[in-house]
């Protein structure tokens, strides 16, 4: 893993290889609003409608 440099905000931007996209949405989502996936789009697509799905059970 890439953990690059520290950026504005206290964001640290990383690059990490993944087994597949389902593998890496449940790995990514257990960081909560921890993390902001970036890319490749499908996954950032996928994190986007797991959480969307999760906030509606709390609405």
């Amino acid at each position: 893993m890439n953990q690059g440099k520290l950026e504005p905000g206290g964001w640290r931007r990383a690059v990490i290889p993944i087994e597949s996209l389902a593998h890496a949405e449940a790995e990514l989502l257990r960081l909560g609003p921890e993390v902001e996936v970036l890319a490749p789009p499908e996954l950032r697509e996928r994190i986007a409608a797991s959480a969307r799905t999760m906030a509606t059970l709390y609405d």
